[in-house]
């Protein structure tokens, strides 16, 4: 019993630790962006149909980068030293050093006997990087190489469903995939299946120990002990697309801006 109401005066704590604090706008980055990321040296970067800009100290832009006919329906660069952006429409990514100069030219997945990748990520083993397909319903993790080197099998039944994952998101241990209106999908480092985590989320991210959920114009962070329930939430600015947490600070993607800011203890009069 006496542990139970320990947990609770946490949870408590926690809650109005997040509740005690308000988002304050620190910088932005004005344009109509479709994705974005942020490496572990804070430089963003961000997509404008087939520009990619890389941008430092926020208001300077440092390198930019043209595609041409590719259009990536995401990114990544949780890995300092690369970024990973893949094109979903043509099963096809690529890898860009923190000068936005292409490292390997593009990778066709479906070249990689891959039938239908719908989603890519990092994984932090390595130079290693996971790829959901869809069209035989299989994880498959690939190494530099571009050689399988864990594929698992048999997730009709996990992601038989009316809508197909969203996004995908390897942290702490984790693998997580946002599948819409039904929950994310849970997977330890090895690909192995651990829960199915119930939420309508619309977006996910990552803080330390905690699966972040957005929903509506609110944050849910959900412990990776057990993730039992969320312990406490932010709130989020209106018509947020995408979000971060990176280096102390918080981005939110907007329709025509990159809000950066952090949370701030919100001082009560006596």
């Amino acid at each position: 019993m006496k542990l139970v109401f320990c947990l609770f005066l946490s949870v408590i704590s926690i809650s109005a630790f997040a509740q005690n604090r308000v988002f304050v706008v620190e910088d932005s980055i004005s344009g109509e962006y479709s994705s974005f990321s942020v490496d572990n040296f804070g430089r963003v970067y961000l997509c404008q149909e087939d520009v990619v800009e890389l941008y430092y100290d926020q208001n300077d832009t440092v390198f930019t980068a043209s595609l041409k006919s590719f259009r990536p329906t995401s990114m990544e660069s949780s890995k300092s030293f690369r970024t990973l952006l893949f094109d979903q429409e043509r099963s096809v990514l690529h890898f860009f050093d923190n000068t936005l100069t292409d490292l390997h030219g593009e990778i066709n997945l479906v070249d990689q006997d891959i039938q239908q990748p719908i989603l890519v990520c990092e994984s932090f083993a390595g130079n290693n990087f996971w790829v959901l397909d869809g069209g035989m319903m299989r994880l498959i993790k690939l190494n530099k190489d571009l050689q399988f080197i864990t594929q698992i099998e048999n997730l009709v039944a996990l992601f038989d469903h009316d809508e197909l994952p969203s996004q995908m998101v390897e942290y702490n241990d984790f693998l997580y995939i946002l599948i819409p209106n039904k929950g994310v999908a849970i997977f330890d480092i090895f690909g192995t299946f651990i829960k199915i985590y119930p939420t309508k989320a619309t977006a996910i991210g990552v803080l330390n120990d905690y699966l972040l959920l957005q929903t509506g114009n609110k944050i849910e962070a959900v412990k990776n002990d057990a993730f039992l329930m969320a312990e406490f939430t932010y709130d989020i600015p209106p018509g947020v697309k995408a979000f971060y947490f990176s280096n102390r600070k918080v981005y939110f993607l907007l329709e025509s801006t990159l809000l950066i800011g952090q949370y701030q203890k919100i001082n009560s009069k006596k």
